[in-house]
């Protein structure tokens, strides 16, 4: 009788632990969108960064990483790295989808918020290239040896 009563116990236990847990809270995650690469001229994008330049100062060295909220897949953070911002100190902020510029009412346009500034702005090419566009959302246009163009170098997930 006293194993029987045990192998009740047991099995009671088992049950309650094979249950689903339902009570965790849900983790919000972040899911990659994609990391974007590019060089370019120094003193417009730094002008809208809000960063001091110097004289030696002829290109700048991009990387945007777009991260999209898992459960609502709207866009959620970004890091940029590139200037001053260094891999342990990358700018990092809220990012959106708007619709339309001055040229194309129809483009899609990624705002990029920055902490204490105006917001930057980059027009979506195609999934794979990324263009800046100034304050007023007008493309930028590069030189003979840079172009404002960031281009996909991490496909999505």
């Amino acid at each position: 009788m006293k194993q029987i009563v045990v192998l009740i116990f047991m099995c009671c236990g088992l049950i309650q632990f094979t249950q689903p847990i339902t009570q965790l809270p849900k983790r919000k995650a972040n899911v990659l969108v994609g990391v974007f690469d590019g060089r370019t001229p120094c003193r417009s994008l730094a002008k809208q960064v809000n960063e001091t330049v110097t004289a030696e100062c002829t290109k700048i060295k991009w990387r945007l990483t777009l991260y999209k909220d898992s459960a609502t897949r709207n866009p959620s953070t970004y890091e940029l790295l590139g200037f001053v911002y260094k891999k342990d100190n990358p700018r990092v902020g809220k990012w959106y989808i708007l619709k339309g510029t001055k040229a194309d009412p129809q483009a899609t346009v990624y705002q990029l918020d920055q902490p204490g500034g105006e917001p930057l702005f980059l027009q979506k090419g195609d999934d794979n290239v990324l263009f800046f566009l100034d304050r007023e959302k007008n493309l930028l246009v590069g030189n003979r040896d840079f172009s404002y163009t960031l281009n996909r170098v991490v496909k999505n997930p």
